[in-house]
């Protein structure tokens, strides 16, 4: 489904399911949320150390994985700082937060399940892009526009929040 590390960087792709394994996509979305966490309109350095508290993981695996993300140009790592997302990385990392919302809005919404953000991830990393949109459109009621593009996401990775007109 994914392309290898060296591929994603010579293609330059945006595309998760090009770009990024599943792994790699988690990473990358814990920084995404966490740079969307302390959003003051400039790209903030998110530290290895919560990257690590949010998925479990040491802050070890953490580094190794921010080299792999630098190599890709996703992030822009610096050691003993942290990782700031690229623009390509922003675009990649945007996509897999969203997939993640959709996923977890429709089964809280509509089926009255409430899962983790891990397993919100999960599922929507391997949703096909048509299955997403077809969730989307299942949580995409009058009066709000849950999933659509350009939406502020809750930086809970909980829901997508209805834009404000």
């Amino acid at each position: 489904m994914a392309a290898s590390a060296h591929a994603s960087a010579r293609c330059g792709c945006t595309d998760p399911a090009d770009c990024v394994d599943r792994r790699t996509g988690r990473y990358l979305t814990a920084v995404y949320w966490l740079e969307a966490a302390a959003d003051d309109g400039q790209r903030e350095y998110v530290r290895t150390g919560a990257v690590g508290e949010r998925l479990g993981v040491t802050p070890a695996t953490v580094t190794e994985m921010f080299d792999r993300l630098a190599a890709d140009g996703l992030v822009t790592y610096e050691k003993h700082v942290g990782v700031a997302l690229t623009d390509r990385g922003e675009t990649v990392g945007s996509e897999l937060a969203w997939r993640q919302c959709v996923v977890r809005t429709f089964f809280a919404s509509e089926l009255g399940v409430e899962f983790d953000a891990g397993d919100g991830y999960q599922f929507g990393y391997v949703l096909p892009d048509h299955g997403v949109e077809e969730l989307c459109a299942l949580v995409d009621h009058p009066g709000g526009d849950c999933c659509g593009g350009g939406d502020e996401m809750e930086a809970t990775d909980c829901r997508c929040v209805t834009r404000a007109d």
